[in-house]
């Protein structure tokens, strides 16, 4: 038979296009862009079959049960219990296993979230209280109070590197805490009416879907057929239900996979490769399934319907508003209008960019690398968008018609004008940015041999950090190149390496693996390693790596899962981003950055050129590190001032 060409073998199915263009920020946004202006296009066509449609009654019918809503309902209450529970699932794995472990990472951006919720909902209050708008209106405030994350992150997709990487993860971060928020508002202050025996009923199909949990059962259909029934309690309690999807999956088990599931995928992947059957077949899927926790694999199976049907058929039914003369002039005199798109538009940058640099100031933590005011700024500006929470909470706020209209139209012009004040924010602060940046690109962080992986003698006159990865087939030749200088410039060099991560995950284990190997005191027979099998390397090469360097492989496997080690890698990684680093490896010779050839003789010019210059910082603490072999730790001219180490006790 004929064999397959490789571009047809490596040609994604249309399944697999799908869900990459899912996870494209940027065509989400896009999207949801077009399902809006569809909407308000159709709103405005002569007919009024916008409203009719979306009034027609849709029943399910089970015996003599009847559940019957009009279409409108059902995607305000059932399709967004999916949107909500993919929110909570995300917010879940942070906390877990994501960026929310570490506190200090997030300290700064939670007290931004939090004034961008109070701030927002006080200007709000203030405006419709100078304007007299009546009780109902007041009622609204929970608008305000939401970001659209779908449509911050396109936007910050669509102007890419003109902005921080660290800026993105600041904003996503701060809309997660404020997604919370919002979530809570919702089940809190929007809740009329409350009957107690069908939120028992939601309440007893909780604790079964806890219960599975503790039961550690793994299979995801279990936990959907519970959370029907916890939906259709809460809907008929009173609570709104989208609630329901929140609390689910909340309680959704998630966790990193044990090696012991690991190795019985591999087991059963090997099985299946010797003898291909389909029972073989079968039971290497379930394997693979099993050692996938059931929240990531609801995220997987959830964001490519939320994102391109269940979000964007929202704002299609949510989204239309009659644009005529009449009713944009009652909008402009409208003093909730007006309250929508001052609380979006200023009280959201007021709050983020006030309580970030109040709580910077009082000491309670710390912008990440490479941010500063001007940045905390454009984020504020880009949390000013406001718009899937926003025309969900107004169908939930305000029952009559002619306020419902100026309140969307509100959260449209307050979307619009935050959005142009974002891109012009974010051109400001690339110009600035650009103006600051030195004719040599300087190292942003000082190497700090109780922090870094240092190879040589430390204080020696010339340094050399990389910033690379693994998986690339340069990794190897880097290695070449700095042990070729070593050998030329003996303890006159010191060569500090630092991580930089590419898309491929391989990258992010690879690294995570060699800080495992750090915790054994063994980095650096771990890091040659590695180097050996760039561009060669797998989770197996990984892990005969860490055999090859000598380490208790149980303990790499663990920490890997675990991703013990991922806040230290992102540290490395975050630092080379804020300097606008791309492709690895990237140098700095004796802290300027080096754009010449991988070649140890031009390095070796570029370092006795510039060893003579003097540095803004110390570049070296004298400090032994503590992975350090000893055959790479030569002695210290002067003085050793040693510093307390934080790192894993070694068995």
């Amino acid at each position: 038979m004929r064999g397959t060409p490789r571009a047809e073998e490596a040609r994604p199915s249309a399944l697999g296009r799908v869900i990459r263009l899912a996870d494209s920020d940027a065509a989400a946004a896009g999207v949801l862009l077009a399902a809006t202006l569809v909407a308000l296009v159709w709103a405005n066509v002569p007919g009024s079959t916008y409203e009719s449609t979306w009034h027609t009654p849709f029943a399910v019918r089970l015996g003599d049960a009847v559940l019957e809503m009009d279409l409108r309902h059902w995607v305000n209450d059932a399709l967004m219990a999916v949107f909500f529970c993919l929110i909570s699932l995300e917010v879940k794995r942070d906390l877990v296993l994501g960026e929310f472990r570490d506190t200090r990472r997030i300290r700064i951006p939670v007290v931004a979230a939090l004034a961008g919720l109070v701030v927002p909902a006080l200007v709000f209050l203030a405006v419709t209280g100078l304007s007299d708008q009546p009780g109902e209106a007041r009622a609204a405030w929970g608008v305000v109070i939401s970001t659209d994350t779908a449509f911050v992150l396109g936007l910050l997709a669509v102007v890419g590197r003109a902005v921080p990487v660290n800026l993105r993860a600041f904003v996503l971060a701060l809309s997660v805490v404020d997604d919370v928020g919002a979530l809570a508002v919702i089940a809190v202050a929007y809740t009329d009416d409350l009957t107690l025996l069908p939120l028992a009923v939601a309440v007893v199909g909780l604790v079964a879907v806890l219960a599975l949990r503790r039961m550690r059962v793994w299979r995801g259909w279990a936990y959907l057929l519970l959370a029907l029934p916890v939906w259709l309690g809460v809907l008929a309690s009173g609570v709104h239900p989208t609630v329901a999807g929140v609390a689910v999956g909340l309680l959704l088990p998630v966790h990193p996979p044990s090696a012991d599931e690991v190795d019985a995928a591999e087991a059963a992947a090997r099985a299946y490769g010797r003898t291909p059957t389909s029972s073989g077949a079968h039971r290497a899927v379930l394997s693979l399934t099993r050692s996938v926790s059931v929240n990531e694999r609801g995220q997987r199976l959830f964001r490519p319907w939320v994102n391109l049907a269940v979000v964007p058929v929202f704002a299609l039914a949510n989204a239309g508003v009659v644009l005529s003369g009449e009713t944009l002039a009652a909008a402009a005199t409208s003093g909730l209008t007006w309250a929508i798109v001052a609380g979006l538009v200023v009280g959201k940058v007021v709050g983020v960019t006030t309580a970030s640099m109040a709580a910077v100031r009082l000491g309670v933590g710390r912008l990440p690398s490479g941010l500063f005011a001007r940045h905390v700024l454009a984020a504020g500006v880009l949390t000013g968008i406001g718009f899937t929470i926003s025309l969900f909470i107004i169908d939930l706020a305000l029952d009559d018609p002619l306020l419902a209209a100026e309140a969307r139209i509100g959260v449209l012009a307050a979307s619009v004008l935050a959005a142009l004040l974002a891109l012009a924010a974010v051109a400001v602060v690339r110009a600035v940015d650009r103006s600051r940046l030195p004719g040599l690109q300087r190292l942003s962080r000082p190497v700090r041999a109780d922090r870094d992986h240092v190879r040589g003698r430390v204080g020696a006159p010339m340094e050399l950090v990389v910033y690379a990865s693994f998986v690339f087939t340069s990794a190897g030749r880097t290695a070449e190149v700095v042990d070729e200088l070593r050998q030329v410039l003996g303890d006159d060099l010191v060569f500090v390496f630092r991580h930089l991560l590419t898309d491929d995950p391989t990258s992010a284990r690879a690294a995570e693996a060699a800080e495992a190997a750090h915790a054994q005191a063994r980095f650096w027979p771990m890091h040659d390693a590695l180097a050996a099998r760039a561009g060669r390397l797998d989770d197996r090469a990984i892990r005969r790596c860490a055999v090859d360097a000598g380490l208790n492989l149980a303990r790499v496997d663990d920490a890997v899962a675990s991703g013990a080690h991922a806040g230290r890698v992102r540290e490395d990684d975050d630092d080379a981003r804020a300097m606008a680093l791309d492709e690895p490896p990237r140098f700095f010779v004796n802290g300027q950055l080096y754009d010449g050839p991988l070649d140890a003789g031009a390095m070796r010019t570029a370092l006795e050129q510039t060893a003579g210059r003097s540095r803004t910082r110390p570049a070296v603490r004298a400090a032994v590190p503590a992975d350090a072999p000893a055959e790479d730790v030569l002695p210290v001219r002067g003085p050793v001032v040693r510093e307390p180490v934080d790192r894993e006790p070694v068995a």
